[in-house]
């Protein structure tokens, strides 16, 4: 079964290079191709037990066409969920011409943490490279890149603390990521985009700093971006490598990004 849809998955799917597709829902909750060529699930999808396989269907398949691929994600407690776009890799990496015979999907895997009154998440989005076609079967990562996270830190102790702090009991601090497309470099694989966006609430609360005795203004209640943490970079695949690199070192951003 496994060599007749991966030969039927390539064929209906014709896509331009250096485009990131957004994934559709279908009426089975899978993630698919706009035309529905190709769909993607991972099984227990946001549950303790599931996600440690990837399965892709293809409807040129017929009944039954599909395949599960491991994956070595979601140990000790992580979970892990998929990127709601894919980017296919058209033959040759030529502009519009030929059908995809690979794709880049990804999967986020996400840490979690529990503090005193308050806890936080953190993940990493691993890109993965999906051969569709018989000589390139399986899956082999490409990018493991910081991702999103969510953190609350308790800052009010006693109700002094609620009345200077102007009711914001917790430090928030957030970090996004999203992966577009760059300009064509002539490469194996798709040139991309990483743009990150980091943020913390209220405006004057840092991390590194206990915050708990700062008395608050009205006007300190809003996000503060962090401008060395919201930054863009291109990502070039290195074929010597098998990976994706930047083109220049992101910061240290852990204090967004670790639970």
């Amino acid at each position: 079964m496994l060599l007749p849809l991966l030969i039927a998955a390539a064929q209906p799917v014709a896509a331009p290079a250096n485009v990131v597709v957004e994934l559709v829902v279908d009426e089975d909750g899978r993630r698919c191709l706009p035309d529905k060529s190709l769909c993607l699930e991972l099984p227990g999808e946001g549950t303790d037990e599931g996600g440690r396989e990837l399965r892709l269907s293809s409807l040129a398949a017929g009944d039954g066409g599909v395949i599960s691929l491991p994956l070595p994600y979601g140990a000790d407690g992580k979970g892990i969920s998929l990127w709601p776009n894919i980017v296919p890799v058209p033959a040759a990496n030529e502009e519009g011409a030929k059908p995809a015979a690979e794709f880049l999907v990804g999967v986020i895997e996400e840490e979690r943490a529990m503090y005193s009154g308050g806890g936080g998440s953190g993940g990493r989005l691993h890109l993965l490279r999906v051969g569709m076609a018989p000589h390139a079967a399986g899956l082999v990562e490409v990018l493991d890149t910081v991702w999103d996270s969510s953190l609350m830190i308790r800052a009010c102790f006693s109700e002094q603390d609620m009345k200077d702090r102007l009711g914001a009991c917790h430090d928030e601090y957030s970090f996004t990521g999203a992966l577009g497309a760059a300009a064509s470099d002539g490469g194996e694989l798709p040139a991309l985009t990483l743009r990150t966006t980091a943020t913390a609430y209220p405006q004057t609360s840092r991390r590194t700093e206990d915050n708990s005795g700062t008395k608050l203004k009205k006007s300190d209640l809003a996000h503060w971006k962090d401008l060395e943490c919201s930054y863009a970079r291109i990502l070039h695949y290195n074929p010597a490598t098998g990976r994706y690199e930047m083109d220049r070192p992101a910061p240290d951003c852990s204090v967004y990004t670790t639970p």
